[in-house]
């Protein structure tokens, strides 16, 4: 078995990350030009670093918990840099702040059938003009009674309209054996994206994951209590700061 050439690899990020300069980039922007799978690799990594910026900037701005502070303190003479409170915040978001590090249990095969149902759904309703919506965005009060008495869980609207969204309504679906609710969002250009909610009935919860299929981009996790896809035909970072957003919208 050849071993990794783990310099190489550190070569790259470095690249990736605008730290590389000079004669040394120049060569790295030759080597590029003739090696698909290192450019490949070089793009998926900026990628990446686009996604975590746009969905977690804003956590530089919130407070740091003394749990987490003391956790990154442990070594003597240790200052908090910006970034490590920014990740320790996301983690913190991300698994929920009712458990800390500790407690993030990864479900990811659970959350990713979450997916599955969520983009069978979307693609199925998106395309409906007169019923895209069993219950119209007009009855909202009555729509989130039904929903949260259906999933056993009390749901919100999030509000969309920052990135562009207007609320259309939403409907009952199926989770497998469980009720769901899907709710759907438009933007001028008639694009409409969907917010798929069920109950996690293992409780378990995941970190923000991603799929795809065909053009529909789908952002999901657990978080407790609740299993969450955004899924549209939108990319990949309007999709995690959407995912972001009602994130917050929950947690509010």
């Amino acid at each position: 078995m050849t071993e990794p050439n783990h310099s190489e690899d550190w070569s790259l990020h470095a690249y990736a990350d605008g730290e590389i300069a000079g004669q040394e980039s120049r060569a790295l922007d030759e080597r590029l030009a003739n090696d698909p799978a290192a450019r490949a690799k070089v793009e998926a990594w900026r990628r990446q670093k686009a996604w975590l910026k746009e969905a977690f900037d804003p956590v530089l701005d919130e407070t740091v918990p003394g749990p987490i502070k003391a956790a990154l303190r442990q070594r003597r003479g240790f200052t908090l840099s910006p970034y490590a409170i920014a990740a320790a915040l996301a983690l913190l978001i991300l698994g929920g702040a009712g458990g800390w590090f500790a407690n993030i249990q990864m479900s990811a095969p659970q959350a990713r059938q979450f997916a599955d149902l969520a983009i069978e759904a979307h693609e199925i309703y998106t395309h409906e003009n007169r019923h895209a919506v069993e219950v119209a965005a007009s009855e909202g009060d009555h729509l989130t009674a039904w929903l949260s008495k259906r999933i056993g869980q009390q749901l919100v609207v999030p509000d969309l309209s920052a990135k562009g969204y207007t609320f259309l309504g939403g409907r009952l679906l199926a989770a497998g054996a469980q009720p769901a609710a899907q709710l759907m969002y438009e933007d001028q250009a008639k694009r409409r994206i969907t917010v798929f909610v069920a109950a996690n009935q293992s409780n378990k919860e995941t970190t923000f994951l991603m799929t795809e299929k065909d053009n529909v981009t789908a952002c999901y996790w657990l978080d407790g209590p609740l299993g969450f896809v955004i899924t549209g035909e939108a990319s990949r970072d309007e999709i995690v700061a959407l995912a972001h957003m009602v994130y917050q919208s929950f947690e509010s």
